[in-house]
């Protein structure tokens, strides 16, 4: 869990690679009945012109984990946060991929996700000398195996949110595969939202080409 106060463009950024976390809007101190739960994919917590998002009065609290952020309030004000009555954030029906219509993505699956958007945003950011997200890194990132984390990168495949350079058919050299987001998966994050099909099209090739 992530406790960002006096610090706007971290908290951006933040937001931007967890698409699939949670955050609660708190005043400096919480106190009951100014706690409210967003996903991090809310409206009313997205960051737009002279917005105080950390500062003054105000802090976030972010995580991917819902029931941190519950059990952090608890212990700081003997209750739940309240429930953004637009987001719903408690209801697990909605996720990446019910927003698109499909079939509710697992926990694991928006962990998987993640982590991979993760590292391709740090690869375009310049902050990383290479894309490297193969499905063993993957695995060892969410103290997996690789073979517990097939089907679930199967799924991601499936809903047009991951693709990867070696055919999952049980070789062992899948392992080593390295698994690449979408054009889909890029727009789920908000510096990508906007593009142009063919600016899209350029980044992800920077992935896949080291260029």
């Amino acid at each position: 869990m992530l406790i960002i106060i006096n610090d706007d463009p971290v908290y951006t950024a933040w937001l931007a690679r967890h698409r699939q976390g949670f955050v609660v809007d708190s005043k400096r101190k919480p106190t009951r009945g100014h706690l409210v739960l967003h996903r991090a994919t809310c409206s009313i917590i997205k960051p737009h012109k002279r917005a105080r998002l950390t500062t003054g009065a105000h802090l976030k609290a972010c995580s991917l984990e819902c029931a941190e952020l519950i059990e952090w309030a608890e212990e700081q004000t003997g209750t739940k946060p309240t429930p953004c009555e637009q987001c719903q954030p408690y209801s697990e029906e909605q996720d990446t991929a019910a927003h698109d219509g499909g079939r509710a993505m697992t926990h694991l699956g928006r962990e998987m996700l993640s982590y991979i958007l993760d590292v391709a945003v740090m690869y375009l950011d310049g902050e990383e000398p290479r894309f490297r997200a193969t499905l063993q890194n993957v695995a060892e990132y969410l103290d997996k195996t690789p073979r517990q984390l097939a089907p679930v990168l199967r799924r991601l495949m499936d809903e047009g949110f991951a693709e990867c350079d070696v055919p999952l058919q049980g070789d062992p050299a899948a392992h080593h595969s390295v698994v690449y987001p979408t054009g889909k998966a890029l727009r789920s994050i908000p510096a990508f939202e906007a593009m142009a099909s063919e600016d899209l099209k350029r980044e992800l090739a920077k992935l896949k080409t080291g260029d």
